[in-house]
């Protein structure tokens, strides 16, 4: 056997090559952590960054909508459980470094690129609410100004309670820069008015005002409120009760409307990308996930009318289906045991379990992430959470 002294030294370009083809970001934590020459390869920001650009970040689990915490992460035999859990333990989503209100507790809004949006109301008598977007794995976070009220007043926003506040995912980040976006959309009468924060100018402004058309049911979404939030390609998709969705495009600052199809209109749904150009929908039937989807002819709409691409079995379980999330080429269900709502059971007994489970948009496999005994509240949803394993997280604030 030959020495270690002869054995050959690769230079760190060749190492860097050899590391972008690990498809798992938990492999390439253990590469990591075999020598001390791979370590300074792996954690290197340039590399770290090419990395990241070839391949996604796994999701790790998600935080309920309009709740404080803490991460619900991915179990066994979840291909993220590893990660998750070891995320878990690093990460605070319980954002105690976050400072403690007096009035009310930090929830959460959105999620994004490791990054979280917090919310609260001050007081009742604040137009809108604070803002906080923190980063749980490395404990930072950055307070977001209130939008002026010259600027509100001169669109006419009314503020709370039909404010919704969410990162732009669309929004470039510069290589060296932990920039972000956030917009909020404020529903008034017969208009959307949209507020837009960039991190690297610190300020808000208002980015777009627009007249809703005319019609029954957009005049309905915005009197009434806009349901589910999607995004996909580019643009943010409200569902809304009869035949079509609302759609808000950030880079052409437009709304408009998208038919959806006729056997959908009593259906949960959720806009996804169904492949580089194309705008899928997936509807919960019994026991099934049926997506629609077509050709984009521009960034939001299509000329074309839809067509059912597939039919997805979910599991055979005596269980209410229910669509939570969609991000990140990943749709969150929620299976509630059906009897678990009508149980005469004794307080001794433990009721049967909530389960939650992933559907994978590019091979459509369905697999089980977590349980829980206590179901998301029925009224809210769910924020994915993709992240590198910690060694591989830099800071994103």
């Amino acid at each position: 056997m030959s020495s270690p002294a002869s054995q050959p030294v690769f230079p760190d370009e060749i190492l860097e090559e050899i590391f972008l083809r690990l498809d798992a970001a938990a492999d390439l934590a253990r590469a990591s952590a075999a020598c001390t020459t791979f370590h300074r390869v792996v954690s290197a920001r340039r590399f770290l960054r090419r990395f990241r650009s070839l391949h996604p970040p796994p999701f790790l689990g998600f935080l309920e909508s309009d709740q404080p915490g803490p991460l619900d992460p991915a179990d066994w035999p979840h291909r993220s459980a590893p990660a998750a859990h070891a995320l878990a333990r690093a990460a605070d989503f319980s954002f105690t470094f976050v400072p403690s209100p007096t009035y009310s507790s930090w929830n959460v809004c959105d999620a994004q690129d490791g990054r979280v949006l917090l919310y609260r109301r001050s007081s009742d008598a604040a137009a809108f609410p604070d803002l906080v977007v923190c980063d749980p794995l490395h404990r930072r976070y950055v307070q977001l100004p209130t939008i002026p009220d010259d600027l509100a007043v001169s669109t006419g926003a009314r503020g709370m309670p039909d404010f919704d506040p969410f990162f732009d995912p669309a929004s470039k980040e510069v290589e060296e820069d932990l920039s972000f976006t956030v917009i909020c959309d404020v529903q008034c009468p017969h208009k959307l008015v949209t507020f837009h924060f960039a991190s690297v100018t610190g300020k808000w402004r208002a980015l777009m005002f627009n007249r809703v058309l005319s019609l029954a049911t957009a005049d309905m979404a915005l009197h009434c409120g806009m349901f589910e939030r999607h995004y996909a390609h580019g643009c943010f998709y409200w569902t809304i009760y009869g035949s079509s969705m609302l759609v808000q495009d950030t880079l052409e600052m437009r709304l408009s409307r998208v038919e959806i199809p006729t056997v959908t209109y009593c259906q949960q749904k959720a806009v996804v990308e169904a492949g580089e150009s194309r705008l899928g929908l997936l509807a919960l039937g019994d026991c099934v996930l049926h997506l629609y989807s077509k050709t984009l002819q521009n960034i939001c709409t299509g000329a074309e009318e839809w067509h059912q691409d597939r039919t997805i079995p979910l599991p055979k379980l005596d269980s209410d289906w229910r669509i939570i999330g969609a991000a990140k080429g990943y749709v969150l269900l929620e299976a509630v045991p059906q009897d678990s709502s009508q149980s005469t059971s004794s307080p001794q007994e433990v009721p049967d379990p909530t389960q939650y489970f992933t559907l994978d948009l590019k091979t459509f496999l369905v697999e089980r992430l977590s349980m829980s005994i206590q179901p998301i509240c029925r009224n809210n949803r769910a924020q994915l959470y993709a992240s590198y394993p910690p060694p591989l997280s830099l800071p994103s604030i």
